[in-house]
């Protein structure tokens, strides 16, 4: 599900107040980039995700547990931690 405005905001708010803040972009532009990354990720990313696990994998894993995974591999990726 789409995250509310309330979310949306909340998690720009503490991306600002981290030493990694996104520097070199304005707030507004900080905000509608969060924006437009959970819309795509509610209208493309998530399915592409999902249709990416294998059977029988993607039937038992929750959404949560895929989560998890998903974020895991976007640390490592990026070296986020």
């Amino acid at each position: 599900m789409t995250l509310t405005t309330e979310q949306r905001r909340a998690i720009w708010q503490k991306i600002m107040r981290t030493p990694d803040n996104c520097g070199g972009i304005t707030k507004p532009q900080l905000l509608k980039t969060l924006d437009a990354i959970d819309g795509w990720w509610e209208t493309t990313g998530s399915v592409s995700a999902n249709t990416a696990i294998p059977q029988p994998q993607r039937g038992i894993l929750t959404t949560k547990q895929k989560a998890r995974l998903f974020l895991a591999l976007l640390e490592a990726r990026y070296e986020v931690s």
